[in-house]
């Protein structure tokens, strides 16, 4: 007997490479998998996000070609960020409009990091524009997210694949996509932003472990920058053929 179709994804994080993530949803869609339930951290909270309320893979990367740095950040005076969230939030409400969790059409959860206890946040009511913009604010370049009562940030910090949230969502079967853990080699950063992912994704590759039945899609990052935006085309067929060598087997 094969395995189920219907499945659970934890998207990860990794800024630019999460358009591989869109290459394994095209995937996904095209063998008629049935998502169920998802779950995403920083740029996986997007595209998971995204694809909860039904926005198509052509949407989708018609967002990926747009997207640039310009358009995603906005210079602050630094206090707690270098960038202000208000271009973010206009693309993101953009890809998604003003839609809540209860009007999704699959059950989904973001994750973000509280700045104040430390402890992991997962996101699933209110608004998912702003649950996305808490767990893609990078620590120190992006403004945490202000709740009133708690200081939310990018949710790799904490949990960079959420499959143990997926599972706890009631997922039968779940498929994480990691998005960092060929990344983190050689690549040298060339500016402010490299630096900080970079680090970033050394220290959460160290703290990252998974479910033994959760089924691990690992695209071929390598070499790859997670501040290049331009590789998006690559970066989609890259996803799609890393789902196809793991999920055909």
């Amino acid at each position: 007997m094969g395995k189920s179709k219907k499945v659970g994804l934890a998207l990860g994080g990794g800024a630019a490479l999460g358009a591989s993530h869109i290459g394994v949803l095209r995937y996904l869609e095209e063998n008629n998998y049935e998502v169920t339930h998802i779950a995403g951290t920083s740029v996986g909270a997007l595209v998971g996000g995204a694809y909860a309320c039904g926005v198509s893979i052509g949407e989708m990367i018609r967002f990926a070609r747009r997207a640039r740095w310009t358009s995603l950040t906005r210079p602050s005076i630094p206090r707690l960020g270098l960038f202000t969230n208000e271009r973010l939030r206009d693309q993101v409400r953009r890809l998604v409009d003003d839609k809540r969790f209860d009007e999704t059409n699959v059950p989904f959860a973001a994750i973000a990091c509280s700045l104040i206890s430390g402890q992991e946040i997962v996101i699933h009511e209110g608004s998912l524009v702003d649950a996305i913009l808490a767990s893609c604010a990078i620590p120190g370049l992006f403004e945490p997210f202000d709740t009133g009562e708690d200081l939310l940030c990018d949710g790799g910090v904490v949990n960079q694949v959420p499959d143990d949230v997926v599972w706890g969502m009631g997922a039968g079967r779940v498929i994480a996509v990691d998005l960092i853990s060929n990344v983190t080699g050689n690549e040298r950063p060339d500016n402010l932003f490299g630096v900080f992912y970079k680090s970033l994704n050394i220290l959460m590759k160290r703290t990252m472990c998974y479910r033994p039945d959760t089924e691990v899609i690992y695209p071929d990052t390598t070499g790859f920058l997670t501040t290049d935006l331009k590789n998006y085309r690559t970066l989609i067929s890259i996803g799609y053929h890393a789902a196809q060598e793991t999920l055909s087997k």
